[in-house]
């Protein structure tokens, strides 16, 4: 549900803005909002208050570049208890070691990269060269060509502007070409650009190898090689001891700098004359104990007043947070990242709770696979347990321990349902254990456990399964818009409350007449029912003047029908399942022992295969449906709120306050 929410007004001596913002951001539940008012102006910095909100956010992001550079998060710690110049003076020296080991490091893995890339090239040019490159009289030109035709090119090249006063000597280098072209001094830029006219190109050194010649390179090579991976050994070393060092000062000083500044900015929302202030804010209704407790300690200098949002004039200022039990609260992260509620209106994350877990059992329906979900959950609940984040730097994910708890708590409802419905339809890695005798379809097998709905049976079953999903349909279809009525009357909108009754009642007409055409029976009941939902269609048309519903009727229908995928994709999953399953007990019927084993090793492989290559359209079904055809029958992405950010210590996570 949408937390209730109040508002607070505080006003007090200015003298005191700064305890009290204190006070604020440690209990951390309001959110305070930039109060603007012709009384009052908005608050102003002091130099001295300018100066030290610059100061730490220069704290912060030196904290926060130098814990970057050594490896470690930002992670909020115990705060440092010095004073900004203290903080400054810890930063500086922590800073600057590592900035310069890290600079250091990267030189050095630079060089060791260039001697990797250049060492054999340089070393066989040189030889070549038989120390021409140090005459005073002629000039080598190195250069690597990519095919034995680009040396008659350079040949070509140099003969036109030299005609024979050039060397051009070569050997082949890893399926490329090594050479040289040796020329008189002041032959050298003639050369060069004759050869650049062609697309040949120097080899130029570059870093610590620059300028030098062939001979100086090679010796210089052979030397660094030895050398720059000790020293890269020691600096890395260097960077551990700093990390293990600093890694704590570091995130004290970034905890501390991050607080001040927001306390500092905070005062900029704030509405100050010159000797007082007043502050606005919100704050969820359950907590404002919270507030009143905290300011409790500052009766004797402010002043304050709490009172309830109105959720029909105040709607669009006021911010919104979810209240939900233990059991819908992780699937709130399926809600939040699509949209925030607006104040006043419907949280829907306990229909998601409910239906999508639900459809993705139904879909999916393989105990096999629910087993291989069931690694996957311990894998997340280890990292839960060690309080690690989930990384994938693939796909670029970055989740942070409560939200994969989070994860781990939706995955495990989504493999209770699996495993049901895995029952239902008798399906391990397909039907695998009907091979085994262990599930039977009655009157065709026998076994242990009866198959309820053999779904891969698809002339027995897809009419029940087909039935099952529409209904599925007209229930979420129909739940959407009886919400949207029900906003709708509730804040007043009278055209939304038309627009959703007219659905309402078009869509029972259209069933019912879909019904009685699809089955030829028809009764005067239904024909009753049916004439009324379609003059409520027709009545909801004058009222909401919304001609186009005519056309957007047969497109709502359309969306119930769009439920049917929860079967359609279900099925074609368990056929390609049995298959694979199929495959392997073949092998092993014309191969024997060995053909059990290959049987069940191409058969996991194939099963593995089908999982991975239809997981996401799995997950992503079922949740479409609710997304799409429910969320948008009561308007969730027509209005947004804003979400509910509290002032707090960084200390604090979103939770903490909840």
């Amino acid at each position: 549900m949408i937390a209730p929410m109040e508002k607070l007004i505080v006003a007090g001596p200015k003298r005191r803005v700064h305890e009290l913002l204190g006070e604020l951001q440690r209990i951390g539940v309001v959110q305070i909002d930039a109060l603007r008012t012709e009384e009052l102006p908005e608050y102003a910095f002091s130099s001295e208050e300018e100066d030290a909100y610059k100061r730490w956010q220069r704290v912060v992001q030196g904290a926060e570049h130098a814990l970057v550079l050594l490896g470690v998060s930002t992670e909020p710690s115990r705060p440092f208890e010095g004073e900004l110049a203290a903080a400054e003076s810890e930063l500086e020296p922590l800073a600057h070691r590592a900035d310069v080991l890290t600079r250091e490091a990267e030189k050095l893995r630079e060089e060791i990269e260039l001697i990797d890339l250049y060492q054999q090239p340089v070393e066989m040019l040189a030889e070549m060269a038989h120390g021409l490159d140090q005459s005073r009289w002629v000039s080598v030109l190195p250069f690597l060509l990519e095919k034995e035709s680009d040396l008659d090119v350079a040949t070509e090249a140099l003969a036109e502007v030299l005609e024979d006063r050039f060397l051009l000597a070569h050997k082949p280098l890893e399926g490329k070409f090594a050479a040289i072209a040796v020329v008189l001094k002041d032959d050298e830029e003639t050369a060069r650009a004759a050869l650049s006219r062609k697309g040949i190109g120097e080899l130029r050194l570059t870093g610590p190898f620059a300028g030098l010649s062939l001979s100086e390179a090679r010796v210089r090579m052979r030397e660094r090689a030895k050398l720059a991976p000790e020293e890269l050994e020691n600096v890395h070393s260097a960077l551990v001891r700093l990390r293990k060092e600093a890694e704590g000062p570091l995130r004290a000083l970034w905890t501390r700098a991050v607080d001040e500044a927001a306390r500092l900015r905070a005062l900029l929302d704030i509405a100050a004359g010159r000797f007082g202030f007043a502050l606005f804010g919100w704050i969820p209704a359950r907590l404002k104990g919270k507030v009143e407790e905290a300011l409790a300690a500052h009766k004797d200098h402010v002043v304050y007043t709490l009172e309830p949002a109105d959720e029909h004039h105040e709607a669009d200022r006021v911010p919104v947070t979810l209240e939900n039990g233990p059991m819908v609260k992780p699937f709130q992260m399926l809600i939040e990242f699509l949209n925030t509620p607006k104040y006043g209106t419907w949280d829907p994350t306990w229909v998601v709770a409910v239906f999508f877990p639900f459809w993705f059992g139904m879909i999916v329906g393989d105990l096999g696979y629910a087993l291989l979900f069931v690694l996957v959950a311990r894998l997340l609940a280890g990292l839960v347990k060690r309080n690690e984040p989930l990384v994938i730097e693939f796909f670029g994910i970055h989740m942070k321990p409560p939200v994969v708890k989070d994860l781990v708590f939706v995955l495990n409802a989504m493999i209770f349902w699996t495993v049901v419905w895995g029952f239902i339809y008798g399906e391990f890695f397909g039907n695998f254990f009907e091979h085994l005798g262990i599930f039977y379809v009655p009157g065709h097998t026998e076994g242990l456990l009866p198959v309820l709905i053999p779904r891969a049976d698809t002339a027995k079953t897809a009419t029940l399964l087909i039935l099952v999903s529409i209904a599925f349909g007209i229930v979420q279809v129909f739940h959407g818009l009886g919400v949207r009525a029900w906003l709708g009357l509730r804040h007043g909108h009278m055209k939304h409350f038309w627009e959703a009754v007219g659905y309402l009642g078009g869509l029972t007409g259209l069933i019912i007449f879909s019904y009685e055409f699809l089955t030829g029976q028809a009764s005067g009941a239904l024909n009753l029912i049916m004439y009324l939902g379609f003059a409520v269609f027709v009545l909801a048309i004058v009222m909401s003047r919304l001609v186009l519903m005519v056309a957007e009727l047969p497109t709502q229908g359309g969306h119930i029908l769009s439920y049917i995928r929860i079967y359609a994709v279900g099925v074609a999953g368990a056929i390609m399942a049995n298959l694979a399953t199929d495959l392997g007990f073949a092998l092993a019927d014309k191969m024997g022992i060995i053909g059990i084993l290959v049987g069940l090793v191409l058969a996991l492989f194939t099963h593995l295969t089908i999982l991975a290559l239809t997981l996401m359209g799995h997950i992503l079904q079922p949740i479409r449906l609710i997304w799409v055809e429910f969320f948008t029958k009561f308007g969730f992405y027509e209005e947004s709120g804003r979400p509910y950010r509290p002032f707090k210590s960084v200390r604090n996570d979103a939770g903490s306050a909840s």
